[in-house]
């Protein structure tokens, strides 16, 4: 039995916001399940059930989830788990992102430098470098003494922080996320008529919303029939994104949703999923389809094409030029039927079984705590 301490700003145990909090979720939990004794540091704990909480070895709740916003905050926060967990004598201390190091880093999110060298013009760079100069500061310095080893979910990722922090490349561990496989496995044929596709886009220009429409429009002026269903609950407020929608046409073909708290109905309501993300580390969305056999079509900047081997269980296109066109191509497979939809629909739940969140946790066990 090892101790472990978790570090993280907002813990949830359900209705997670993110890929990310429901991966470091799963790492608390089965670290318990296998009978390690784990504490758990946080600014909050969320849950209405305490499924975890009496589980738990001990509790304990410091600072504010806004202080998370602020470099220095964010140090004093660190300071003071650092201060705790020597006293400690834990076998292993796991924090999440790029934070003060302590020992064992899940990192899960692009660099503010990645994000920086991907702003757009020249202008908006030098605009991301003066908001966010403090920010990219306090990474660079964190990172010039990295963690004792740092856990990714991609070689994207991974990558990345070699390219601008220079750490060594024998530091990381890459795992693949997880994903839960629904209770009912729904029918890998095709059910709707025309085909749709579907994209959960809420941060949409990072989300590849716009190379997605520029693609549907391509399909449209060949004459296609088709329907998209879209998720992102603020395009009444993006008049951009309105004008295009007419400009283009696709007032027809499209559908916007509001936000999705259970994304069963979504996935049931589309043939395939489209991931044409700018910014990536891996899309938890591709092994919620692929586990209910919904193919994909993830662009080369994604984490999850690591996962996929293109026109087997699924399609991956490239995303460093024409990255539109690349993309209404491998739509366009479906569309004019060169594509054994129901062969690849199984190949993809296949991929997808390996992927389970104990397959997750073992590697991390027997990587990092063993």
């Amino acid at each position: 039995m090892k101790k472990l301490a978790f570090v993280i700003n907002v813990f949830r145990e359900s209705c997670f916001h993110s890929g990310g909090e429901k991966l470091f979720y799963e790492l608390v939990s089965r670290s318990i399940q296998y009978g390690h004794m784990v504490d758990l540091y946080c600014s909050t704990y969320l849950g209405d059930k305490n499924i975890l909480k009496n589980r738990l070895n001990k509790l304990t709740l410091l600072g504010s989830p806004k202080d998370f916003k602020y470099p220095r905050k964010i140090e004093a926060f660190y300071e003071k788990i650092k201060t705790i967990t020597q006293k400690e004598n834990y076998d292993f201390v796991i924090s999440e992102n790029i934070s003060p190091p302590l020992d064992i880093g899940i990192i899960q999110g692009h660099s503010f430098l990645h994000y920086r060298d991907n702003a757009g013009n020249p202008f908006s760079k030098l605009l991301y470098s003066l908001v966010k100069s403090g920010h990219i500061k306090a990474q660079k310095q964190w990172l010039s003494h990295p963690y004792q080893k740092i856990a990714v979910p991609s070689e994207i990722l991974k990558n990345e922080l070699i390219r601008n922090f220079g750490i060594c490349g024998e530091k990381f561990l890459v795992i693949h996320p997880g994903v839960d496989a629904p209770e009912e496995i729904l029918s890998e044929k095709k059910t709707n008529n025309p085909f749709v596709f579907g994209i959960s886009a809420p941060s949409f220009g990072k989300k590849g919303g716009y190379i997605f429409l520029k693609a549907l429009s391509i399909l449209k002026n060949k004459g296609y029939d088709f329907k998209s269903r879209l998720i992102y609950p603020k395009f009444r407020k993006n008049p951009r994104l309105q004008f295009l929608v007419k400009y283009y046409g696709l007032a027809e073909k499209v559908e916007f949703l509001s936000y999705q708290q259970d994304m069963t109905e979504f996935y049931s309501s589309v043939d395939c999923i489209v991931m044409p993300s700018v910014i990536e580390t891996f899309g938890m969305v591709a092994l919620e389809s692929m586990i209910r056999r919904k193919p994909v079509i993830i662009g080369s900047f994604c984490g999850a094409s690591e996962i996929i081997t293109d026109a087997e269980n699924g399609f991956v296109f490239d995303m460093s030029k024409q990255s539109h066109k690349n993309l209404a191509e491998k739509m366009e497979i479906f569309l004019h039927g060169n594509a054994d939809y129901e062969k690849i629909s199984e190949k993809a739940y296949r991929t997808a079984l390996d992927y389970s969140w104990e397959n997750f946790y073992k590697k991390f066990k027997e990587n990092l705590i063993e």
